[in-house]
């Protein structure tokens, strides 16, 4: 089995007992009274000659431990100044060391929208994403089916929720390039072996005729590889590893 299984047989799990403690009518009614903005995580993509969405985490199970002095608030500060479009927090607690509340944190401060990003397998994580504050979710191509893709996207655009779809092949890609409101990702990490190639993302944007959003992720080291993305008709991207480790230059 992949690690992707792993993660979402966990997630289901947690996501059992996350509904006693907070059941789903609870997080609706709160909803209800609060009327929270929409999000503006795709606008702040458009019309730029490169977009960054920088990425906030802890750790990867291809990385292990990211960063030991871990400090979301204070890299979200550094993003800022570094002239990230938007940012990325990873809020998965067992694979990744995220947590919900690093999310909430940095929302509190910063004026950057914010992608949760999570292995979005429910939609009870939908909408507790929205409670915290995110502007924009994220969805697999790979481990959901076309029904769950469908029904999560309109809820999406129910609760005014922008999305980032993410695909890691040709089969994915023809399956998710009819929702025309979607962000696309081409995730460069194969997530069977880890290993990383940026032609993923060169490779199906030939093969993208539709005219979203197209965001390059995953094995960005350095201005070089913008470049090279960027002469492929790609510009925007996802970094993580790279600036969290401030070795991206």
């Amino acid at each position: 089995m992949s690690i992707l299984h792993d993660i979402v047989i966990n997630t289901k799990a947690k996501l059992e007992k996350q509904k006693l403690l907070l059941p789903l009518e609870d997080i609706k009614s709160q909803l209800s009274e609060l009327n929270l903005p929409k999000g503006n995580f795709k606008t702040s993509l458009m019309n730029k000659d490169q977009a960054i969405i920088a990425e906030i985490k802890k750790a990867s199970p291809s990385a292990g431990i990211i960063a030991e002095d871990f400090d979301p608030v204070q890299k979200a500060k550094e993003y800022e100044e570094f002239g990230a479009a938007a940012l990325s927090i990873l809020t998965e607690e067992d694979f990744f060391l995220g947590s919900i509340q690093y999310l909430k944190d940095v929302k509190a401060m910063s004026t950057l929208p914010i992608l949760r990003k999570d292995f979005m397998v429910d939609e009870y994580q939908i909408y507790e994403a929205k409670l915290i504050g995110a502007d924009c979710i994220l969805l697999i191509a790979s481990i959901l089916s076309d029904a769950e893709m469908s029904s999560f996207v309109n809820l999406a655009e129910e609760l005014q929720l922008d999305y980032l779809i993410e695909v890691h092949d040709e089969h994915e890609l023809a399956r998710v390039e009819h929702f025309q409101n979607a962000m696309i990702g081409v995730n460069n990490r194969n997530l069977q072996t880890f290993e990383v190639d940026l032609q993923n993302s060169v490779r199906l944007k030939t093969l993208f005729s539709q005219k979203n959003i197209f965001v390059a992720e995953s094995g960005i080291k350095n201005q070089n590889d913008l470049n090279y993305l960027k002469k492929n008709n790609i510009n925007v991207f996802l970094i993580g590893e790279s600036l969290m480790n401030g070795d991206f230059a």
